[in-house]
């Protein structure tokens, strides 16, 4: 398994966890387990989790060019190249006799990634607001999707030890201008959603910013709006803003990840 995660940091996935998918699975309703979700590909076992953590991925994608880059024109470039390479290294797992598919947390199959990150030792999701959290990038991490193996690998997490909030002040709470997040509420993001369509918060997530975990691995500048600016999509889709407005709720919900 060496080989394939050195495959995987050479080409800006810098994060790897491996949990049990048993263990995963007895949490999920069905359609979400590793066991439907890997149907095809004998019985797993095992999952590998891969993310990256800080601007790594980035440089690595756009050789250092940022949106420049010819490899900056793609629908989204950052889940093609997360996509081909996973693919890549399942293909590498194969040539050893190994069971292995593939799984990603874009796309239309339902799969919890943020518990399955959770599990794999990743980091946590806070429990301030529900942002995932690693030890050293803080919220400076993406989730880039999984190896679901049926070979019995030894787990790497959870991270038991790792509460970055408890004692901390909570500067994330005090720096959205339409309060999403508020103690002991559910995050209003449809307020989130009315505030960004309009024109705010356009570079980034203030919320993500005020964190202190992890600050010297911020996205650039860049980087940040372009990741910002597909969630942003999401959100117009979901509470129907812009042009989805013209659409019923159940049109412009289904097969929305």
């Amino acid at each position: 398994m060496e080989h394939c995660r050195n495959f995987l940091q050479e080409r800006g996935f810098n994060l790897w966890g491996i949990a049990r998918a048993s263990h995963f699975d007895a949490s999920q309703c069905r359609e979400g387990r590793l066991k439907v979700q890997a149907e095809g590909a004998g019985e797993p076992k095992s999952v590998v989790v891969v993310g990256a953590g800080g601007r790594g991925l980035w440089d690595r994608l756009f050789e250092g060019k940022g949106l420049s880059s010819s490899r900056a024109k793609g629908k989204h470039p950052i889940d093609s190249w997360s996509r081909h390479h996973l693919e890549e290294a399942a293909e590498l797992l194969r040539r050893e006799g190994l069971s292995v598919c593939t799984i990603f947390p874009f796309g239309k199959k339902p799969i919890d990634f943020l518990e399955l990150a959770e599990d794999a030792g990743l980091g946590i999701v806070s429990p301030v607001v529900p942002f995932f959290l690693h030890p050293e990038y803080g919220p400076w991490v993406s989730l880039r999707g999984a190896l679901v193996l049926s070979e019995v690998l030894e787990p790497t997490g959870p991270l038991t030890s790792f509460h970055p909030c408890s004692g901390c002040p909570a500067p994330c709470l005090e720096v959205c201008p339409v309060d999403t997040y508020l103690p002991h509420f559910p995050p209003n993001l449809a307020a989130c959603a009315i505030h960004r369509d309009g024109g705010g918060c356009q570079g980034g997530c203030e919320v993500r910013r005020a964190c202190p975990l992890g600050r010297e691995h911020r996205y650039g500048p860049e980087e940040e709006a372009f990741r910002h600016s597909f969630s942003l999509k999401t959100l117009r889709r979901w509470f129907g803003l812009g042009a989805w407005k013209f659409l019923p709720e159940e049109v412009r919900r289904r097969w929305l990840h």
